[in-house]
């Protein structure tokens, strides 16, 4: 980021962890964010300094988000100020409501990197709306959406701004919707195989697969469900301006977001109905993921479950290290031994995650405070179906996170171990493989608490 001055951010979000995480972002980016927890203490804070943008959660103790935005925008001093709102709300009239609110875009967790980064620096290098006077001229714009009529105030060069963003998260879902299907089924085509060449000695591969084709059919639902959020305001609010744009320039660039937009809602209709999706052959070159950056997005991912049991997360992954497995099969692996390490730990526990050499090897270490293993269960906790703790009857633990992380490793030739002085006294699930050389500059961060 050029110039002398910084930008200056302000974050209302009453997570400590997702601030922490979007805190790091735009620090990496040279920005100056400042954190607060409640809109009351964003109110103080604007009136002590002046930010550039303020991006705020929704649901929030006190305030809402949607209150909060009401409020700056109707007060001279900050109505000027571009928002946006970040939430874990998938439902569009959530998104619009917010939009009617003031907000100028929206961004769905978990956050990403680039999404954040792209969003805040298009708002800011636009500036402050009421500083030119060609995009005064607001206009109540009313619109139907299932059901329910909605009005949003804006200049059509605005709206059209928010409309070009908004394509580019649902262009930006298109994309990780199609990685992660490729993925998902090279993932499967690799079991597949695996059926083939041992039958007798997997017996329950095929339940496996089976559990594994669900979850991704369900996860391509889930994907195709949040790519209709960003293109609903899209199909509200691009018939609007086509009919009343007179500018040629700007009739071509909304022809060509009607057409684009025509195709990806084909797309988006066709990828939920299909309940297979051929796999593409599988590319014999190494892929590489970067660990310290997944290792951010499963722990936000993670953290409600994290505050809710009030575990302290110390991610020890430093920045730059890189592993030898493709992005999502790396996501899976860690999700799957975070999730167990939450699930299995007492209340006020620590989780401790870590990525060393040993030798040429490279090791994942996720170690936690829980319940603990036996020698017997230590050998075991790998294998399909097989729970720790079989008191426990959750419909949502299904004993195969720990056997998943072992099929995939061994698709790279790698070996998972499980570790535990006994029971009580906590465990440390490790991975092994050989892989990328680990940077030394370590960064620590810490979460929870």
């Amino acid at each position: 980021m050029t110039g002398t001055k910084k930008p200056r951010v302000l974050i209302v979000e009453d997570s400590k962890t997702q601030a922490e995480i979007i805190l790091y972002y735009l620090d990496e980016e040279g920005y100056e964010a400042v954190w607060v927890d409640s809109p009351a203490s964003a109110f103080k804070a604007l009136s002590q300094s002046p930010f550039d943008l303020i991006l705020t959660d929704i649901i929030m103790p006190g305030m809402d988000g949607y209150t909060f935005c009401k409020g700056l925008k109707n007060n001279p001093e900050y109505s000027s100020i571009p928002i946006i709102i970040i939430t874990q709300l998938s439902n569009p009239t959530d998104i619009i409501k917010g939009l009617c609110c003031g907000a100028n875009n929206f961004i769905i967790k978990p956050v990403r990197r680039e999404q954040l980064i792209r969003e805040i620096s298009i708002l800011i290098q636009n500036g402050p709306t009421q500083s030119k006077p060609e995009a005064c001229l607001q206009e109540k714009i009313p619109f139907m959406y299932d059901g329910h009529e909605f009005s949003i105030s804006s200049s059509r060069e605005d709206l059209l701004r928010t409309l070009i963003s908004i394509y580019q998260t649902a262009a930006l879902k298109n994309s990780e919707l199609e990685r992660a299907t490729r993925e998902l089924n090279e993932f499967t085509s690799h079991l597949e195989e695996l059926v083939k060449k041992r039958t007798q000695a997997l017996s329950v591969t095929n339940e496996v697969i089976e559990h594994l084709l669900i979850q991704r059919n369900e996860l391509i639902t889930r994907i195709g469900h949040d790519l209709k959020t960003p293109l609903t305001p899209l199909y509200a609010f691009l018939p609007y301006l086509q009919k009343k744009e007179t500018d040629e320039e700007k009739k071509e660039i909304l022809s060509v977001l009607v057409e684009d937009v025509t195709v990806l809602k084909k797309l988006v209709e066709r990828i939920l109905k299909l309940s297979h999706i051929t796999p593409d052959s599988i590319s014999g070159t190494e892929t590489r993921s970067d660990l310290y950056q997944i290792s951010v997005e499963v722990l936000g991912n993670h953290s409600y479950m994290i505050e809710q049991k009030d575990i302290t997360v110390v991610n020890n992954i430093r920045a730059g290290t890189y592993f030898r497995t493709s992005h999502f099969h790396a996501m899976t692996m860690l999700d799957n031994l975070v999730s167990n390490a939450i699930l299995y730990n007492k209340d006020n526990g620590m989780i401790t995650l870590s990525c060393e050499k040993e030798g040429k090897l490279q090791v994942i270490s996720v170690e936690d405070t829980g319940i603990g293993l036996t020698k017997d269960q230590t050998e075991r906790v790998y294998d399909d179906f097989y729970k720790a703790d079989i008191s426990r009857h959750d419909h949502n633990v299904h004993g195969l996170g720990l056997s998943i992380v072992r099929r995939i490793i061994s698709l790279y030739g790698g070996t998972v171990t499980a570790k535990s002085p006994g029971l009580g006294l906590g465990s440390n699930f490790q991975i092994y493989l050989a892989g990328e050389d680990v940077r030394s500059d370590a960064t620590l961060s810490e979460y929870g608490g």
